[in-house]
């Protein structure tokens, strides 16, 4: 038979879509004109009906044998007389007619999940009369989570209850359900939360979930290097803070570093007065909070690569005064050997870079020196390091 002419199984992946689309469950929930569902077949034209008349009475009694009159479910067979100067008069189907909305179900075998669709709906609806909307606009996700909803409801209530708790995560006492199940989740609560919040309990600027609604987050860890042994702490160079302790450490130096690479920060050289922040990548945005930092001269020390032209660029959005160390064509020029490849350069607008750096980063989007030219920082000669570094005490 030719796949041209609709056939059972395209029959009922029409009303597949209906399902997938979720119209069925929103009909179930609240009855709508969706059935009746009626469906235009894919047919024979009039002129094939002569010389194809044993294919199409072959197509006919497929759709019959699946129909509504012979299995006592899904589609019934609206049909048209057809007058033919040959074959004389025929009925041909021109429609499948799903009559109501359990033969729909039946025919996509999705009885079961219709019912627990219902279920659940009348289990949420009473208690947050607020979410009736958001149960119609996606059913499909109130069936998702089916077996979740008890803990969900649970959630919902304790933070109606506990609006912006400052608490962590995991001191929330939520009876049946633990910290995990709302880490699990947090893309559904936060939909929910949103509705049925009241909005001052919301903040909606927050990018984590913990901080929308008013939870502890874990704290941004910062690891520095005191590059000046009097300036050791009871002895201890290496520490890693939160950054919110970090605001409030305004140390004596006046020379910050900045770098990427943690072996680089575990060696770079003694400087006076200084310290090097390492291991934040594009993270390095953190750092807006620690305001003595202004105050200080700042030397970012990246890779030479698109990626660390644009960390730089972030970099003096809050740090103005900050300046490139290391990054110039000299050192990359001397290092050919060890050139690697960067994959997946970055093109974004930078608007910071100094006119030596501009012609750097476009040498690299251009590909001016070779394919994907990139010089990691922990490639570059320690002897550079130091040079540099000392070339900045000289100077001052």
């Amino acid at each position: 038979m030719s796949i041209k002419w609709s056939n059972p199984p395209w029959i009922r992946e029409q009303v597949q879509r209906k399902w997938d689309s979720g119209r069925i469950l929103r009909s179930l929930l609240m009855p709508d004109d969706l059935f009746p569902l009626s469906i235009p077949l894919k047919r024979p034209r009039s002129s094939e009906v002569n010389e194809n008349f044993a294919e199409i009475s072959r197509w006919i009694k497929s759709l019959k044998n699946q129909s509504k009159q012979e299995t006592g479910f899904g589609y019934e067979l609206v049909e048209k007389q057809m007058v033919h100067r040959q074959s004389g008069r025929n009925l041909l189907p021109t429609h499948a007619l799903i009559p109501n909305i359990q033969d729909a179900l039946r025919l996509l075998r999705k009885e079961r999940e219709g019912e627990k669709f219902l279920e659940l709906a009348r289990l949420i609806q009473p208690k947050w009369p607020a979410l009736q909307e958001w149960i119609v606009k996606f059913p499909h996700k109130v069936l998702a989570a089916e077996a979740d909803w008890s803990g969900i409801l649970a959630a919902l209530s304790w933070f109606v209850s506990h609006p912006r708790c400052g608490s962590y995560l995991r001191q929330l006492d939520i009876p049946g359900i633990d910290t995990k199940f709302i880490e699990q989740r947090k893309g559904l609560l936060t939909e929910l939360l949103n509705i049925i919040l009241p909005d001052e309990a919301i903040d909606h600027s927050a990018s984590s979930f913990e901080l929308r609604y008013g939870l502890l987050v874990k704290p941004v860890q910062v690891r520095l290097r005191l590059l000046d042994q009097q300036q050791y702490l009871q002895g201890i160079s290496d520490l890693t803070v939160p950054v919110e302790q970090l605001a409030e450490f305004n140390s004596l130096v006046s020379k910050v570093f900045i770098t990427e690479n943690e072996i680089n920060g575990l060696c770079f050289p003694d400087v006076k007065e200084a310290l090097v922040i390492f291991g934040l990548g594009y993270g390095v945005e953190v750092l807006k909070s620690v305001t003595w930092l202004k105050e200080k001269e700042i030397y970012y020390w990246g890779d030479i690569d698109t990626h660390g032209f644009a960390i730089l660029d972030l970099v003096r959005s809050f740090l103005p005064q900050a300046q490139s160390l290391l990054m110039d064509e000299r050192i990359l020029m001397s290092h050919q050997h060890l050139w690697v490849r960067e994959e997946k350069p970055s093109f974004t607008q930078l608007n910071r870079l100094t006119a030596d750096e501009h012609r750097m980063l476009s040498s690299l989007q251009n590909n001016t020196w070779g394919q994907g030219v990139r010089l990691e920082q922990e490639r570059v000669a320690f002897q550079e390091v130091k040079g540099a570094v000392d070339s900045l005490h000289q100077n001052n």
